[in-house]
């Protein structure tokens, strides 16, 4: 008969088996979920089809298959863009702003992730900005941990309001798309009328004009956050309150207001050779009231009063105009004043923009003013002048307008500053390749000069404007003149989205919206100038981006979501904890036995 255990004995025995399956199944379940759901090694990667086009022997467009990958890791903001071939230098701007863009459209701030783009193609060399829209969308699916699909490809450049700009050699494109085994391709809206795809070609076509169109294709993921600003009115109450006082102080100089009419006295009065077309200046003010277009009427009457103005003076001697302009010297200084110690207050967008508004009419007056010689006054720049100084002084009436309050103090001032020079910088650069020369050039080194002087609204001003011109000239740049009524349309319909968004957020950007009516009142006479103003608004909507806290971009975790999986992984776990604990129950038995052997001897 067996000698029984002593239950001392015993219960110590049974407390470490217990402990042992207690590290199995510990280890089972951490084993699992490091395998299933864990951090993916600190970075994360995906890539994207692209499509290429070279010209052959004879002259022919040839499509091609090339291969975009990106590695997102922590780090400090900085892109890298390797690839075999070489790559030329639009191509890595256009990846920069492809990263711009995809944070942007996450509202996230980038800052501490690098990113390492990789193009490999069988070119001589990877070209042309045709990658900036596949590169954006690929950017927003690492980022946002989204799997895109691979039957799908796409081209076309990636241009401001998250447009979709047209691309050379569609057909060749299409063609190869299909070759390689894609189901569809997206191609930019421009190209189906004027770069049409094989009609032979079996494979989708599908032209798209957004960037939210895009990822829907390749992600089945909905990224508008405003779908219906097409449709959707803009509340212009405490604007048009505003406004509507600021168009009556400037157009009731030479004119008589009843109600919300005016009415102007026979300008031939006043002796001028342009009473014409100061007479104009005037109707389309006339016109622009009526149909509740404050901006486009105080414009309009700005330039009717410099002629008027200058009608009045041009017959005066230097030393009356001498009077006028010490006068104007002496006003611009006392103003100046008054709104240097106002800008340490600013609290809401609409007092940064109104401050900027202000303070860029009294620094054109000043501009003005120092090109003119005391010794031989041109009547007609004084006059100007002038006019610029009492619209300066107007506008100032906008810092009442409410909005919502952010952190603007001068060193969030300078730090949007420099990060809007940045981004001006790098548009201007990217155009120098088509347009090497530009007056933009001059106009960026006024921003950096008010940099410089801590000026910093100005330069984001100064900047933004610079920025805008740029990228009007980069969208255009490819698209025939009677193709710009719809180019127009785009961009005024991203600048309303933007403004429609912006109100949704509790803003209301004067700006952008003064320039959204402008545009809409030149559209019919001015195309140029309308589609101009459209880019302003656009870029000038969108301010409180760089005031408002976004929230920093952490990789997302590599989920493996069957349940098989999951499974494996815990039965894996667990026999190696058990077989963990057999193996030390072991070695701890025969290394006692070994013990108390030596101890019996």
């Amino acid at each position: 008969m067996k000698k029984l255990l002593p239950a001392k004995l015993l219960l110590k025995k049974l407390l470490i088996v217990l402990l042992f399956c207690i590290i199995a199944i510990t280890s089972s379940i951490g084993f699992a979920n490091a395998s299933s759901s864990g951090q993916s090694s600190g970075q994360s990667s995906g890539h994207i089809g692209l499509l290429t086009v070279s010209e052959s022997a004879n002259n022919t467009d040839q499509g091609g298959i090339a291969d975009l990958s990106l590695v997102v890791t922590p780090g400090s903001g900085r892109i890298f863009i390797d690839s075999f071939p070489l790559s030329k230098l639009d191509t890595q701007i256009t990846m920069r702003f492809a990263t711009e863009v995809a944070c942007d459209l996450l509202n996230k701030d980038c800052s501490g992730l690098d990113f390492f783009y990789t193009i490999t193609a069988n070119s001589a060399i990877v070209g042309g900005p045709s990658a900036g829209a596949a590169a954006t969308v690929l950017t927003v699916a690492v980022l946002d941990n989204q799997v895109l699909n691979n039957n799908t490809i796409m081209t076309g450049t990636i241009d401001s309001g998250n447009l979709i700009g047209p691309v050379a050699g569609v057909p060749a494109k299409a063609a190869a798309a299909q070759l390689a085994g894609y189901k569809r391709v997206l191609i930019p809206k421009w190209d189906i009328v004027n770069n049409t795809p094989d009609v032979n070609l079996t494979i989708a076509v599908i032209p798209i004009s957004t960037l939210e169109e895009a990822l829907q294709y390749f992600t089945g993921k909905n990224y508008s956050t405003a779908t219906d600003a097409v449709n959707s009115s803009i509340n212009t109450g405490e604007y048009n309150n505003l406004m509507s006082k600021i168009t009556i102080d400037l157009c009731a100089k030479y004119g008589n207001i009843t109600g919300d009419k005016i009415v102007f006295p026979n300008l031939a009065n006043y002796d001028m050779n342009t009473t014409n077309a100061s007479q104009d200046n005037f109707q389309l003010a006339i016109n622009a009231l009526d149909n509740n277009s404050y901006y486009s009427a105080a414009s309009f009457c700005f330039g009717g009063n410099v002629k008027v103005d200058y009608a009045l003076i041009k017959n005066d001697s230097n030393n009356q105009l001498k009077l006028i302009y010490a006068k104007l010297l002496g006003n611009i200084s006392t103003f100046k004043a008054q709104l240097d110690v106002s800008s340490g207050s600013i609290s809401t967008i609409s007092e940064l923009e109104t401050y900027m508004i202000v303070a860029e009419r009294i620094a054109e007056t000043k501009d003005t003013l120092s090109t003119i010689d005391p010794e031989n006054i041109s009547a007609y720049q004084l006059a100007y002048a002038v006019e610029r100084f009492d619209t300066a002084v107007v506008w100032s009436r906008f810092s009442k307008m409410p909005g919502q309050k952010f952190v603007m103090d001068t060193q969030f001032l300078k730090e949007a500053c420099g990060k809007k020079l940045s981004e001006a910088e790098e548009r201007l650069n990217y155009l120098d390749l088509y347009y090497p020369k530009t007056d933009l050039h001059d106009e960026l080194d006024t921003a950096y000069g008010y940099y410089s002087d801590n000026e910093y609204a100005l330069c984001i001003f100064t900047a933004s404007k610079v920025k805008a011109d740029s990228d009007i000239v980069l969208s255009a740049i490819f698209i025939p003149d009677t193709d710009l009524d719809r180019l127009y349309s785009e961009k005024i319909a991203a600048a309303k989205k933007t403004i429609v968004k912006q109100e949704n957020d509790n803003v209301f950007p004067i700006l952008g919206y003064s320039y959204y009516e402008y545009a809409n009142t030149l559209k019919d006479t001015d195309k140029y100038s309308a589609l101009l103003y459209a880019e302003y608004s656009l870029e000038l909507s969108n301010l409180d981006m760089y005031f408002k806290k976004k929230d920093a971009l952490s990789l997302p975790s590599v989920q493996i979501r069957s349940s098989n999986v999951n499974f494996y992984f815990f039965t894996l776990g667990l026999s190696s904890g058990i077989l963990i604990a057999v193996v030390v129950f072991v070695g701890v038995y025969f290394w006692k036995f070994k013990k108390h052997g030596k101890r019996k001897r």
